[in-house]
């Protein structure tokens, strides 16, 4: 076995091909969308490259057949704010071959060791951390758009080499017509009344302010957590351009204190139900496929993309005016809501989301790998993991 360096066109179909192999006869997988991994990795599409860099390889069997992948990076920007040098590895995949796994591990470790990083974090995404982070340890079910999907056999590859779970994110999943909007709606109410707040849904034909606006609250709101970076306008408006077109506005709420933003609600259609049997790609041959499955008769199930609210406004029932504002538009049209990337450790977003009537659905785990002994390893306090090993 070999690997090699991806850095063209042939290079990539290699690439795309693993996963391909690894789940040709699992019924549950939905191919992610090739061309979202490969803006990852390109500089014109990912700002992290602005200062960070990224090294993705394949792995080829006696044949020349991929067998196995994986990516390498680096954020530079984050770690001159840290006590540590941290990299990071993502996007693997392999055929459940130890020695395999391990050349895969060993070449992305290598190279990390290379920039003198002291602490890798694993699987997770090159950039921002709402797609693509973690291991499935809990809940098999279809994989959700953008969200990671693995064989059972990947936690052993991780632990076997030294990883240690880090930080765990939950999926929640419920019924829209189990969320107890009546109580919501007598909240959301007497909080309109008592802290002089409104709500609206977004005019698609004014992205910039609502790109603004989420801005205003997800910086303040999230600014203490771990890996927090700041989102800037120009990142969250290119976002709402690109998702313009499958977005409906009717399961989006933003709340406000006159004219100052205050929280938001975004949800969106799942688009994964609508991407089976596309294969990864989007062209001629599956947007049909696409399409008729976007536009059958019936009710979908919803995402959520982001929550929010500003620290001056916790506890004052806002969550409860962004809910009721589009339960009855939503509760309509969709029948399941699904509430991804939701951190163990948040308790104040947990306690919140048990309102709606959610449960735990699936959990993904950031594993984490020491290299200097000198280091403590702490875990992000999470409870033990379903099927933990020992």
């Amino acid at each position: 076995m070999r690997l090699i360096d991806v850095k063209d066109k042939i290079t990539w179909k290699l690439f795309h091909k693993v996963p391909r192999l690894i789940y040709k006869n699992d019924p549950l997988w939905i191919a992610p969308l090739e061309s979202d991994i490969q803006k990852i990795f390109t500089p014109a599409h990912n700002k992290t490259f602005n200062d960070g860099e990224a090294k993705c390889m394949v792995l080829l069997d006696n044949n020349n057949s991929p067998v196995g992948r994986i990516a390498a990076f680096i954020d530079h920007a984050r770690n001159k704010k840290r006590e540590h040098i941290k990299g990071a590895l993502g996007f693997f995949e392999c055929i459940d071959d130890d020695n395999a796994a391990n050349m895969l591990f060993e070449a992305a470790e290598q190279w990390l060791t290379g920039k003198e990083v002291q602490i890798i974090d694993g699987p997770i995404n090159f950039g921002e951390r709402d797609k693509f982070w973690g291991l499935l340890v809990s809940g098999r079910f279809a994989p959700i758009y953008t969200e990671p999907y693995n064989p059972e056999y990947y936690i052993r590859f991780f632990e076997d080499r030294g990883y240690r779970p880090y930080e765990k994110v939950l999926t929640l999943k419920g019924r829209t017509l189990d969320i107890p909007n009546e109580d919501f709606r007598q909240t959301a109410e007497k909080s309109k009344k008592e802290y002089g707040l409104r709500v609206e849904n977004p005019d698609l034909k004014n992205l910039q302010k609502y790109a603004d606006d989420f801005c205003a609250v997800y910086n303040p709101a999230f600014k203490d957590f771990p890996y927090y970076k700041p989102l800037d306008n120009k990142l969250v408006y290119s976002m709402f351009k690109k998702l313009k077109n499958v977005v409906d506005p009717g399961i989006i709420s933003y709340a406000y204190h006159d004219d100052q933003p205050v929280g938001f609600c975004l949800l969106m259609p799942e688009i994964n139900q609508f991407l089976k049997g596309a294969n990864g790609r989007i062209n001629i041959f599956t947007l049909p496929g696409i399409l008729f499955r976007k536009f059958k008769p019936g009710r979908k199930i919803i995402k959520g993309l982001a929550f929010g609210i500003h620290p001056d406004y916790q506890g004052k029932g806002v969550i409860p005016i962004l809910v009721d504002h589009i339960y009855e538009y939503g509760s309509k049209k969709y029948s399941h809501i699904l509430l991804t990337t939701i951190r163990d450790l948040n308790k104040k977003m947990l306690n919140a989301m048990e309102h709606l009537n959610v449960k735990v659905d699936r959990e993904h785990i950031a594993y984490r790998k020491i290299l200097d002994d000198s280091i403590p390893f702490k875990n992000l306090n999470f409870e033990k993991l379903l099927g933990d090993r020992g």
